[in-house]
């Protein structure tokens, strides 16, 4: 069984990287600084660093702090893993960017409704630091873009200073992109290290390190997150780019630091939602095709998971 766990969590961890590696290098993928072999070594290795250094406060709010620890046993870190991972794999197949937390947490939540023990009040803190933080990306990335596209007169300096030093701007834009790597990997690494440590089944360093090398090895995997992001939602410019990775990246970060398992690419494409309303319009944008099974997805799945969670717990569970 423990076998069994470990690589459904391998598993796991390698969906959850593409959509991460989207979260992270789409940007500069999308603006053709850099081609998608080199962005995933990027990827790999600041991830990594990301998970070693700062993702022990989300393994252990997942390991602990949504259900009791107790209720997380061998078998239901099976049922959590296969559900969060079924749930990523469907996202991924359909080519789109889906939130590795609210996979996990939806997963966690139908084990938890099983045996009518959820932390409600930890839900609700969840929920609104989500909420708030969404908002925020939206509205800083929006109000900046809004300031600096189009070209005028009072934002004329900054297409003199930034913009027109091209490559230089190439050179920041695949910084802050390995800095929102290192956040993702600050994050998202938990939700496969969390389960398997709350069930005592791998050391929370041990975990990071195994399971973040996974998560790296996922930028080499499923390619349609990545191109759904940089290229199906709105083409993303150098300036642009380096915005939503500084702006995303601290509010995951911060997030980490907390102990708040965040939803990262939900966060980050809202940012691009927020760059495409004031290219295209907000009802343009809004009447993308792609825009909308985005948003379909981001609601159905983590229901069908929790779903999923649910009745799986109701055929295994039930018998132990």
């Amino acid at each position: 069984m423990e076998s069994i766990a470990f690589i459904i969590a391998a598993f796991f961890a390698v969906n959850m990287g593409a959509p991460s590696f989207a979260g992270s290098f789409a940007t500069a993928y999308g603006s053709k600084v850099i081609n998608r072999k080199k962005a995933g070594f990027l990827f790999l290795i600041c991830a990594l660093a990301g998970a070693l250094l700062l993702g022990g406060e989300v393994s252990k709010t997942l390991s602990k702090g949504i259900i009791a620890a107790e209720l997380i046993t061998r078998q239901s870190t099976l049922i959590i893993l296969f559900s969060a991972t079924l749930s990523l794999f469907v996202a991924n197949m359909m080519h789109i960017p889906q939130s590795t937390s609210l996979s996990t947490l939806a997963s966690l939540w139908g084990v938890g409704l099983f045996h009518s023990q959820i932390n409600v009040g930890k839900i609700y803190y969840l929920l609104t630091c989500w909420i708030i933080a969404t908002i925020i990306s939206f509205t800083v990335i929006y109000w900046i873009t809004r300031y600096i596209y189009p070209p005028k007169h009072r934002n004329f300096w900054i297409y003199e200073k930034v913009v027109q030093h091209r490559e230089h701007l190439k050179k920041i834009v695949i910084l802050t992109s390995c800095y929102k790597a290192f956040a993702q990997g600050t994050n998202n690494v938990a939700n496969a290290v969390g389960p398997l440590f709350g069930a005592g089944l791998i050391g929370l360093a041990e975990g990071l390190l195994v399971m973040g090398l996974f998560f790296g090895g996922g930028a080499f995997g499923f390619s349609g997150p990545l191109k759904t992001s940089g290229e199906k939602i709105v083409p993303l410019g150098l300036l642009t780019a380096t915005i939503i990775n500084l702006v995303s990246g601290t509010i995951t970060i911060i997030a980490s630091k907390m102990g708040v398992p965040f939803p990262t690419v939900i966060v980050y494409t809202v940012s691009i939602f927020a760059i495409g309303s004031i290219k295209d319009g907000m009802e343009m944008m809004f009447e993308n095709p792609v825009t909308r099974q985005t948003l379909f997805t981001w609601i159905i799945n983590p229901v069908i998971t929790l779903g999923v969670s649910f009745l799986l717990a109701n055929i295994f569970l039930a018998k132990m």
